[in-house]
């Protein structure tokens, strides 16, 4: 059975259950398999760890499986050009005094001998025997403790020594040897592809998530595929395709749609629930005025106080025990449904909203427009629409007309934009899309303009709320009860809205994102020739300019007549033939094959660059062709194909000259969408993701709200978005005299004279702590558990992404430190116990010091200069920051700024942290000895231009790494 065939059945809902095939799996052998070249490329492969991290165990199965699977040979293994990694031979005096005793030829103490074991690690097995040893030293059931014991600094130096060295043997033992495993496309790439091809925007969040452990979403070997998620493709391809003709084709334009909500039919609607509130108020007066009637008769007089005294201090529950009084009058009499319901819509809402309901209707603007109030007992704390059923999906544009209010804080001056439902959340919940600061007064009102993508699937509804006061229940009862508590009434107004309009779809012929799929049949072909040019073209586009044979056409040819022999009209009969496209290996996966056509071809154009001279090759390796290079090179910084002028240049074989493919790298990374670079590199490189691991406590962190949350985040990327765009230095990462900031962030950060939504450059005073990674509230937040900050995490984040010096893992057993329960402690105090545990002391006094010198950064990156522990039942105890120490074997420093200034002088060190992230995302495998010729060579050529940010790109992408397969 072909491919096509077997994608035709899948999609189609016939051949074998999704059961078989899961069963199956997509490793089988090309006898079992439909396509040999999509299954004998794709190995299910286990989870690669990092360099730094992981059991040695997986880089077993790592290398077992590349054998398997024939992508790596076992020769290759054995002729790695690796560094050995090798145990100091100074360290055998301790493992001779402490180890060997028990573990000798004639006294082999739990199976185990070790003094014939070698220093030199050089295989798997040994680098796990290792390992066991590491763990039962870092346990403390070695040596046992009846026997010998070591001196705490010996043990520690020899575990450092050790730990070291087995982090340099899972690097070598798991060097691919710059083998690039081919690879499918990610999400991200899949999605940007889809959009490229069909200007469709696809939800993408039901694939399996991409990337290992400790890799990227690029490296080859974390991204698996599975028949489940083959299925997924072919819905995918077919949803993405059904909403391109919708909106490119049949019809060829959807027509334009407009609607606006004035703001004062907001406020008119409350002016009427009000006087209907007031309406039942009143009829809940009449009521409990009758039944005090009733209670006051003398025969109920002493019934009456009895059931008063009951519950003095609810004196409206009397009213509950209504028919305990002889004669008292029943609520329906009042036309409420029983006693209950007239204490809750009679007198709770009145009494808790009615002053509200005054104080609203008097403000100055409830005439013309309509107030956006907080909390979780007021109304229109979210002023909400819906786009109407028939409006299809596509672009639109949201406009406001609002203003802030005088006399109010500038920090509630901002507002959020937001879907009424959440697609990632198992119920309905709302998700902020965009946070906007609000500068317009109520004489000269402003007009915000928000780019949405509407998916109908996803909800019509949306909401515009102020910014921070809906994210849980709680921060809604708080600001009711403070509000009350400041002036009896609640929660000032802050932000008028005056009204909102929304249009689209935005598809005009002068704003269309992509081609038609279909061409006009204008030749006189018949309808099976024009289907055949139409797949023709499209499969050359989708195939990223690589032409499909002839037989191939002919399958997906077929398969439309069978669709028009089904009764299916052209335009639909030709989907089916076009969703297999979307799901074929061709598509789906980066095929690099080379050739010696093309590498011939490549080198007749290539010539030396004295900008760019070529790198040396570590090993032999066949050329990229022109087209998979102009590939390689879009997927690089765009995750996404490349355009036409990129295949032009690949087609004319220009793009291989060094100076053509240089000029290329500065126009893509001068483009929009270059920003595709910044969101899918710069997340991973720095863990960023750790900004969601837990709940920031707003009650401690009231402007650290989920806005707040998402422009801390989104100032890394733009930061690192302006280098590139201006080719400034990386430098600027570890200390900077300006910021790259929006009036949210400023604001935050307490940087007058700043306001918008634009991210931009701003200079600094020069006694600032912000400037470069270090001062971002994002990077200092994930230092952190949301409620207080952590030293050992935000150390270990400077050894490993700043200085290119990562901690080894941390050992199995840490010693629980119960001891310290029930002591009031400070900071400082509680993590340097850790240190008084040799197992412990070997990592913790490297990283220690540097934590401590960022506490003056409380848990969401705010200076402080004092800091504070409570525990109920315990104590509390306040102390000033100490941020001094000394760098392990390095210089002292007193200040945070002393220690950002030692930190800034590492350029090399943080600059071969960047090089080897960026080869792995580039390359899609992991980093590797073989690559470290060619890190030094681009840290070197960065230098010689003070480490500008493009020239990492550039010295990347002219290296014959980058040009080979």
């Amino acid at each position: 059975m072909s491919w096509i065939a077997w994608a035709a059945r899948k999609s189609s809902g016939k051949g074998g259950t999704g059961k078989q095939d899961r069963k199956r799996g997509l490793c089988g052998s090309a006898e079992k398999s439909p396509d040999p070249f999509f299954f004998s490329c794709e190995i299910l492969k286990p989870r690669r760890s990092s360099r730094h991290e992981g059991n040695p165990r997986k880089c077993i199965q790592t290398l077992a499986v590349l054998v398997l699977g024939g992508l790596i040979s076992v020769a290759e293994i054995g002729a790695a050009e690796t560094p050995p990694a090798r145990l100091d031979e100074k360290q055998r005096e301790f493992f001779k005094s402490y180890c060997v005793e028990c573990h000798n030829a004639e006294k082999q103490e739990g199976k185990l001998r070790l003094d014939d074991i070698a220093f030199e690690i050089g295989s798997i097995e040994l680098a796990d025997r290792w390992q066991k040893i590491l763990n039962q030293l870092n346990a403390g059931e070695m040596p046992p403790e009846n026997a010998k014991q070591p001196e705490r600094g010996a043990k520690t130096e020899f575990l450092d020594a050790l730990s070291r060295t087995l982090v340099t043997a899972r690097q070598s033992l798991g060097d691919v040897r710059g083998k690039i495993t081919m690879r499918r496309l990610n999400r991200r790439e899949y999605k940007n592809t889809i959009r490229d091809l069909l200007g469709v925007d696809l939800r993408v969040n039901e694939l399996p998530a991409d990337g290992g452990a400790g890799t990227f979403d690029t490296v080859g070997s974390s991204l698996f595929m599975s028949s489940d998620q083959f299925e997924q493709y072919l819905a995918l391809g077919r949803q993405a395709l059904d909403e391109h003709f919708a909106r490119y084709v049949v019809p060829a334009l959807a027509p334009l749609r407009r609607m606006r909500l004035e703001g004062e039919e907001t406020s008119a609607r409350i002016a009427r629930t009000m006087a209907d509130r007031a309406k039942i108020y009143e009829r809940y007066l009449k009521w409990t005025a009758a039944v005090d009637a009733v209670a006051q008769r003398p025969e109920n007089a002493a019934l009456a106080a009895k059931l008063r005294s009951e519950k003095p201090a609810s004196p409206s529950d009397f009213y509950l025990a209504w028919q305990k009084l002889p004669g008292a009058p029943s609520p329906a009499d009042y036309d409420f449904q029983d006693a209950a319901q007239a204490d809750v819509q009679g007198r709770y809402v009145w009494t808790n909203l009615g002053q509200y309901f005054r104080y609203y209707l008097e403000q100055p603007g409830a005439k013309s427009g309509a107030y956006l109030t907080i909390g979780d007992t007021s109304f229109n704390p979210s002023h909400s629409f819906q786009l109407p059923g028939d409006w299809p999906a596509g672009d639109y544009v949201v406009r406001v007309r609002m203003a802030a209010t005088e006399n109010t804080p500038a920090t509630r001056h901002f507002v959020e934009f937001g879907s009424l439902h959440d697609p990632l959340s198992r119920g309905v919940a709302s998700k902020i899309l965009s946070t906007h600061q609000i500068t317009g007064t109520p004489d000269k009102p402003q007009l915000l303009e928000i780019p949405l993508k509407f998916f109908p699937a996803e909800g019509r509804g949306f909401f515009l709320r102020e910014k921070g006061t809906q994210d849980s229940e709680e921060v809604g009862q708080r600001l009711v009860a403070e509000a009350k508590k400041r002036n009896g009434i609640g929660p000032e107004v802050a932000l008028w809205i005056d009204w909102i309009e929304y249009e689209g779809p935005l598809n005009s012929n002068s704003q269309r994102a992509v081609e038609p799929v279909l061409f006009a049949n204008t030749t006189g072909l018949s309808e099976r020739d024009h289907a055949r040019a139409n797949l023709e073209r499209f499969a050359t586009r989708a195939f990223r300019d690589q032409t499909p044979k002839p037989e191939y056409l002919d399958k997906l040819v077929k398969l439309f007549e069978t669709r028009q022999q089904a009764g299916d009209k052209f335009d639909i009969a030709i989907r089916e033939p076009l969703s297999v496209v979307l799901a074929s290996p061709r598509f789906l996966y980066l095929q690099e094959t080379g050739g010696l056509a093309d590498a011939k071809k490549a080198a007749t154009n290539v010539s030396p660059s004295p900008r760019f001279p070529v790198s040396p090759s570590p090993n032999p390796s066949v050329a990229l062709s022109p087209t998979e290079l102009a590939s390689r090179l879009s997927y690089f910084l765009w995750s996404a194909p490349p355009d036409e002028t990129l295949l032009a240049l690949a087609r004319s074989g220009d793009l291989q000259k060094p100076d053509v493919l240089a000029a290329q790298v500065d126009r893509m990374l001068s483009q929009e969408k270059s920003r595709e670079f910044v969101h899918g590199f710069v997340p991973q490189w720095l863990s960023i993701e750790r900004l969601d691991f837990f709940q920031f406590n707003t009650q401690l962190y009231r402007d650290f709200d989920e806005s707040m949350k998402a422009a801390a985040r989104r100032e890394v990327y733009e930061t690192v978005a302006f280098l590139l765009r201006e080719n400034g230095s990386a430098r600027d990462l570890l200390k900077s005299d300006y910021v790259v900031v929006n009036g949210l962030l400023a604001n935050f950060y307490g940087l007058d004279g700043v306001s918008g939504d634009e991210f931009r450059k701003v200079p600094l005073p020069a006694d600032s702590p912000r400037g470069g990674l270090l001062g971002m509230s994002a990077i200092m937040a994930m230092g952190s558990n949301g409620e207080v900050s952590s030293p050992v995490e935000r150390g270990a984040w400077v050894l490993r992404k700043l200085l290119h010096d990562p901690p080894p893992p941390a050992p199995p057993n840490v010693p629980q430190l119960t001891r310290l329960e029930g002591k009031v402690l400070t900071t400082r105090e509680r993590i340097l116990a850790h240190q008084e545990q040799p197992q412990c002391a070997s990592c913790h006094r490297k990283i220690d010091p540097i934590g401590f010198g960022l506490e003056n950064f409380n848990a969401v990156g705010k200076w402080r200069t004092e800091d504070r522990y409570e525990k109920k039942g315990v104590g509390k105890k306040e102390w000033p920051i100490d941020p001094s120490g000394s760098l392990h074997k390095g210089p002292s420093f007193k200040t945070y700024f002393e220690l950002r200034d030692i930190i800034a002088s590492k350029p090399d060190q943080f600059s071969r942290g960047l090089t080897e992230a960026l080869i792995e995302y580039a390359l899609g495998r992991p980093y590797g000895f073989t690559d470290e010729a060619l890190a030094t060579t681009v840290v070197q050529r960065a230098s010689e231009k003070n480490f500008a940010l493009r020239e990492f790109i550039h010295g990347i992408v002219q290296s014959n790494s980058f040009q080979t397969k």
